[in-house]
């Protein structure tokens, strides 16, 4: 998460909600559920939670608890490749 914060930047963070990593690489039920994933917007020092509507420091949100499923950086059109 420092990394990520110290980048100052624009990301969407999807993690697991579960703690138990056996669960996250488990197999399905009988309705194809393994587990549950939430994303949450990054901007600069702060997670912004579309869910509930708020926003959170990020070094103290919940989230870093969990397994990140998926980090993407959001870019301008135009954004020249590379960091």
């Amino acid at each position: 998460m420092n990394e990520l914060v110290g980048m100052d930047d624009l990301f969407t963070l999807s993690y697991y909600t579960t703690l138990n990593p056996e669960a996250i690489l488990g197999d399905p039920n009988n309705e194809g559920w393994i587990t549950g994933s939430h994303i949450v917007i990054l901007h600069r020092d702060k997670i912004i939670d579309p869910a509930t509507g708020t926003a959170t420091q990020a070094i103290e949100h919940h989230c870093n608890n969990y397994h990140t499923k998926r980090i993407f950086r959001i870019v301008p059109n135009d954004y020249v490749r590379g960091l």
